[in-house]
């Protein structure tokens, strides 16, 4: 058997935090794996022992709820360690998403608890175990290689960081050392409820796979560490390529399409994970890259999660809030214009092309889908306004035509289809566009300052 003083002694953290100087709050739920990492740390050398704080949430989800906090309160006090104790009412727990919600309300618990005392991290008591069961779970469900790390030892948290120092031990050898040191802890019932995805895979799903490889455990835990280490030296690398493609506002568009597609793919997500766009689908980061590397694609606004967008401008590609590119629309020489969107102008006037018919004083016009995406930029010598008839007018003659002051004319707007044709001469006049089978209604639409 394992002994969990020494493998506790022997980790990353574990090195690397225990010292008499700091402050560490310690969760502890009273179950076995808790108890266990609070007594080793109580075990430790005077040098290397951190001034402990207990963390204690009780949930009220079971009748022994407050039996556990009674208990913990003595033991605490026996022990003169601090104890902070949160109280997650049943009229606060939500009606589906348990799981989830409690998680949520004791890491913003152990947050507050760690500002309180000024502490350096917060640990927690997972162990080998719970590693590989979380990288089943991940496997099973799908998703991003890089959640199949699963747990670490440490990540940042708060004002400091989340420590796993019992990561390298396996539960089997916690249940012995808290048998051999008579240690009291509490089982929780619903661990054994196999209504719950973790539970299955606890119970049945890793005993099965397990007499298949007995070590299995150990051997995803390794699996684990050595994807960790790849992952870091590839991150280590994009960070050098995305120096090299760093543009103002995001990358440039020409170093991206020079790039071979594996380094498309991890450059993309390393990108967006940047920004903290981290739920892009694989379907829909292929289809990203598919239209930033098509030459013959004008600009475009592509809808990403949580309302932010990536924008392929003529030579870069960013990211943006879509409520920011209406403040920012002007700021400009050339940007794409997203239906739904208000633009500022300068003049302190707004714009916007709306999706359906409008009303009075709105005008609506009827686009093919193959016009798309409309950008909007400065009026240029030799635009073109296409007039009812099949006739057209040169856009600065009807800018004349109107009086409009020298000055105004050089800064007026112009919203094109991806041909470059213009569409609408903001707030002048907008195109003569005949009904085409499969056009769509858009409002053109004007804020007055």
């Amino acid at each position: 058997m394992e002994n969990p003083l020494g493998n506790f002694k022997r980790t990353p953290v574990g090195s690397r935090f225990f010292w008499s100087n700091q402050t560490l709050v310690v969760a502890v739920s009273t179950g076995v794996d808790s108890m266990c990492l609070l007594d080793l740390l109580q075990s430790l050398e005077e040098n290397r022992r951190p001034q402990i704080v207990v963390a204690h949430v009780n949930h009220h989800l079971r009748k022994q709820s407050q039996e556990e906090e009674a208990f913990l309160r003595t033991y605490c006090k026996a022990h003169n360690l601090p104890l902070e104790v949160a109280q997650w009412r049943v009229e606060l727990h939500p009606k589906s998403g348990i799981e989830e919600a409690a998680r949520h309300y004791r890491y913003n618990f152990f947050a507050r608890v760690m500002k309180k005392y000024q502490a350096q991290a917060v640990a927690t008591a997972h162990h080998q175990d719970d590693l590989a069961e979380t990288i089943l779970m991940k496997l099973v469900r799908g998703g991003r290689i890089e959640q199949l790390v699963g747990l670490t030892w440490q990540r940042p948290f708060s004002v400091g960081s989340l420590i796993r120092p019992l990561l390298a031990t396996p539960k089997e050898a916690l249940l012995s050392y808290a048998k051999i040191h008579h240690l009291t802890w509490f089982e929780d019932e619903t661990n054994t409820d196999q209504a719950l995805f973790r539970n299955r895979v606890r119970h049945r799903y890793l005993p099965e796979l397990r007499a298949e490889n007995p070590q299995l455990v150990k051997a995803l835990a390794s699996n684990a560490e050595q994807l960790a280490d790849l992952l870091t030296l590839a991150n280590q690398q994009l960070a050098v390529l995305d120096r090299g493609l760093k543009t103002k506002r995001g990358f440039s568009l020409l170093g991206f399409r020079k790039l071979a597609k594996e380094q498309q793919r991890s450059y993309l997500r390393y990108f967006l994970d940047q920004t903290g766009i981290v739920s892009v689908k694989e379907e829909l980061l292929y289809q990203l890259i598919a239209s930033l590397t098509d030459e013959g694609r004008p600009p475009q606004v592509y809808s990403l999660p949580n309302q932010w967008r990536l924008v392929k401008d003529y030579q870069e590609v960013f990211v943006k809030k879509a409520g920011q590119m209406a403040v920012e629309g002007e700021s400009e020489d050339k940007f794409v214009v997203e239906l739904g969107q208000w633009y500022r102008l300068k003049s302190g006037d707004q714009f916007a092309l709306m999706p359906g018919q409008g009303s009075s004083p709105d005008i609506t016009m009827w686009l093919t889908p193959d016009q798309f995406p409309l950008s909007c930029r400065l009026v240029a010598q030799g635009d073109r306004l296409t007039l009812k008839g099949g006739k057209h007018q040169k856009v600065r003659r009807l800018l004349i035509n109107q009086k409009v002051p020298r000055l105004a004319r050089q800064t007026q707007r112009v919203v094109v289809d991806r041909d470059g044709q213009v569409v609408w001469v903001i707030g002048r006049r907008a195109a003569w566009l005949e009904h085409q089978p499969g056009a769509i209604p858009v409002s053109l639409c004007r804020r007055k300052k």
